[in-house]
C-alpha cells in the first residue's frame, strides 16, 4: 500500500514541480517519471534519516524537493 501511495504523490509532485519551472522542455510523461522516482528515492530517504513523513504535505513536501534535486542533476548532466 505504501508503493501506491508513494505513486500517486509522487505524480502529483511531478506535476506541481513542472508547473513550477516551466522553462524546461521534457514532457509530461517524463515530469511524472521523475516525481516518481523521486517520491520513491525521498520516501527511502527519509526513511531512513528518521524524518517525520506521516502527513500527507510532509511526504508532498519531501516528493517535491526530491524532485527539484532529480531536475538539477538532470540539467547539470545534460549540459555536460
Amino acid at each position: 500500500m505504501w508503493l501506491i501511495w508513494t505513486i500517486v504523490i509522487g505524480l502529483l509532485a511531478g506535476w506541481l514541480v513542472a508547473s513550477i519551472v516551466k522553462d524546461r522542455r521534457a514532457g509530461l510523461v517524463a515530469d511524472l517519471f521523475i516525481g516518481m522516482a523521486a517520491s520513491i528515492f525521498g520516501g527511502l530517504i527519509s526513511k531512513y534519516l528518521g524524518l517525520g513523513r506521516h502527513s500527507l504535505l510532509g511526504r508532498l513536501s519531501i516528493s517535491a524537493l526530491s524532485a527539484i534535486f532529480f531536475l538539477i542533476v538532470q540539467q547539470v548532466v545534460k549540459r555536460s
